[in-house]
């Protein structure tokens, strides 16, 4: 009796295995894209600003829909590449409010979509001025200050050790 049941197990299990493999060849079904990736580049910025938009995993050769969705606006859209792969940059709403939101993409023709968790922030992080170059340089050198404030206590230190020598030497 238990050599029948394993022999039935082991039928059933070759059966399960040929069948996902032929779905698997044919392109798969709807769940095979369920589990595809996005992320943004960078995942903080300022509203009004251009991100990278990345996805991996998603349907081969297939149009996406990027979606901003504090408010659920279409910021883009991507055709994947033979792999499920895309790189899109697209620009967030100038009226996005600061805080959490999300950026989405469609993976498939089933409508599995996959999101991140991006932050808006009014907050810049900018090293170059508007206009492109460096940042004005505010503000002063320390450098000589510090010089100049070791150069008095060592003078003070002098005129200590000066005061004690002639005072111990008119005590004697």
């Amino acid at each position: 009796m238990i050599g029948k049941t394993l022999a039935l197990g082991a039928l059933l299990l070759a059966v399960l295995a040929t069948m996902g493999a032929s779905t698997a060849a044919a392109g798969g079904g709807p769940s095979d894209y369920a589990s595809c990736i996005v992320t943004v580049d960078p995942s903080t910025f300022e509203a009004g600003d251009t991100v990278t938009v990345t996805g991996s995993g998603l349907e081969p050769n297939f149009e996406t829909t990027i979606e901003f969705n504090s408010v659920t606006v279409e910021v883009g859209t991507a055709t994947t590449d033979a792999t499920g792969a895309f790189e899109v940059e697209v620009t967030i709403p100038a009226d996005a409010a600061d805080g959490a939101h999300t950026i989405s993409a469609v993976c498939d023709t089933s409508g599995n979509v996959s999101s991140t968790d991006v932050t808006v922030s009014s907050i810049s992080t900018a090293t170059t001025a508007p206009g492109g170059g460096p940042l004005p340089r505010t503000g002063s050198d320390p450098q000589p200050l510090v010089v100049a404030g070791g150069i008095a206590v060592l003078v003070g230190i002098g005129f200590v050790l000066v005061s004690r020598r002639r005072r111990n030497a008119s005590d004697h």
